[in-house]
């Protein structure tokens, strides 16, 4: 609408000036006074059709080169957190959402020395704070399982009997788990040793991962306790009474008790 009162007003100086003009001419008795008037009349009609019509250029060329293009269409919330988590990445940083997209991991062995193996890996996947996928593998030593170890986990020769060796075990858990951060408990000075020792011994390699440790930081976060084992936090947190010994659900367990590590 004001474009439009612009326009008009435009067009009337127009014709208004173009009139005094050829009346001064036409007639040259008629004052001085007619002929300023028709001028200024046409000075103001330039005046709007600049504004209307002629875009300004930035003050600084960078101004122009650095403004962002208009999006064609708005993200959606998916794009947008990922754009954000991605910068937040770019920068050192670790995003809220990084703490609530994980996975929980856990492994049981046939020992805890430098020679154990692994007979089970497990893992869950966490989405902001909710379980929404598990992976649980059993895997063949091919070593005996100590009685020991049968007795604590219930895993016998019998049941890793047929099933994959760590060199084809471990890739399915490493594409499971993704790019996303670990968080196991003690997996600092177990878990991951284990892992890479295994990984080093098939040839398969290790990922680069970012993790947390749910021993470390009960340790910080509950100084009041006198022993910080998974079970002493399932049962502080009265998550459950006892640990089942099986990888996924340990691992489960962990992501749990980490759920509630972060409300402190």
């Amino acid at each position: 609408m004001k474009k439009l009162i612009y326009l008009v007003l435009s067009v009337l100086c127009a014709i208004s000036g173009i009139y005094g003009i050829y009346d001064t001419i036409t007639t040259p008795q008629d004052d001085l006074a007619t002929s300023i008037i028709a001028i200024l009349l046409l000075a103001f009609l330039a005046w709007l059709f600049m504004h209307l019509f002629l875009k300004p250029e930035p003050r600084h060329k960078h101004q122009a080169e650095n403004a962002p293009e208009p999006s064609q269409e708005a993200p959606s919330d998916a794009t947008a957190t990922q754009t954000a988590k991605t910068a937040d990445t770019e920068h050192g940083n670790v995003a809220e959402a990084d703490y609530d997209d994980y996975v929980a991991i856990d492994i049981e062995t046939t020992g805890l020395g430098r020679s154990a193996r692994i007979i089970e890996l497990g893992a869950v996947r966490m989405r902001h704070g909710r379980k929404v996928a598990s992976f649980s593998q059993l895997v063949n030593p091919q070593i005996p399982i100590p009685a020991k170890v049968t007795q604590i986990t219930g895993i016998t020769d019998r049941d890793v009997k047929g099933k994959p060796t760590i060199d084809k075990a471990l890739p399915k858990f490493y594409d499971f788990c993704g790019h996303d951060m670990w968080v196991g408990h003690n997996i600092r000075r177990f878990d991951l040793p284990v892992i890479a020792r295994e990984a080093e011994r098939a040839g398969v390699g290790m990922p680069d991962v970012s993790f947390y440790d749910t021993l470390e930081i009960s340790q910080t976060l509950l100084p009041q306790l006198d022993r910080h084992r998974l079970l002493d936090l399932i049962r502080h947190f009265g998550i459950a009474k006892t640990e089942r010994h099986r990888a996924a659900d340990d691992a489960a367990q962990t992501a749990r008790v980490f759920e509630r590590l972060k409300q402190i």
